[in-house]
């Protein structure tokens, strides 16, 4: 019994020590680890809004170039003046149910569309034939610039625009 009460007054708590420094060091890393996967969530949440915008400002372009042909054509010329250009909606009629709207996920977000006239009755950029021929007072040209904007309440915002050449024969 002498012997065990000795023994309890030798130890001076390096086990304690010990101890309490190996459960700091894995609090700082347990900590450091967890700050890295939050700001590598909000890094991954961040890039996929700036790609849903971005595709979503893509489809814009590509909704407008598809009514080419159709009865609501924002290519087609009525009354140019290039002094005013002229900046065409081509989905303003379309109140209730916009095509390019997710309205089930993201209520929020806003597809605007313009199709702008650039220039009209210009020379066609066509390269001489074969046989030495042009297509050059035989073909003219209307250049149009389409601009489409995708933007989220507190999220991502994209711009997008696309040249368009629209030939026109004969007007000369």
């Amino acid at each position: 019994m002498k012997n065990s009460i000795k023994n309890l007054k030798k130890q001076s708590g390096i086990a304690l020590v010990t101890g309490l420094l190996f459960l700091l060091v894995v609090t700082i890393i347990a900590v450091t680890a967890a700050n890295n996967s939050t700001l590598a969530l909000k890094m991954s949440a961040s890039m996929q809004d700036s790609y849903r915008s971005f595709q979503a400002a893509e489809a814009g372009v590509y909704a407008a170039l598809g009514l080419a042909g159709t009865a609501q054509d924002p290519f087609h010329p009525q009354n140019y003046s290039l002094d005013d250009p002229v900046v065409r909606e081509p989905f303003e009629s379309i109140v209730s149910n916009h095509p390019l709207r997710n309205q089930a996920a993201y209520s929020s977000d806003v597809h605007d569309v313009d199709v702008v006239l650039i220039a009209t009755e210009r020379d066609c950029p066509r390269p001489s034939t074969a046989r030495g021929g042009s297509s050059v007072a035989v073909f003219d040209c209307d250049y149009y610039r389409v601009e489409s904007e995708h933007v989220e309440d507190g999220r991502a915002k994209t711009q997008m625009e696309l040249g368009v050449i629209k030939t026109v024969i004969g007007l000369n």
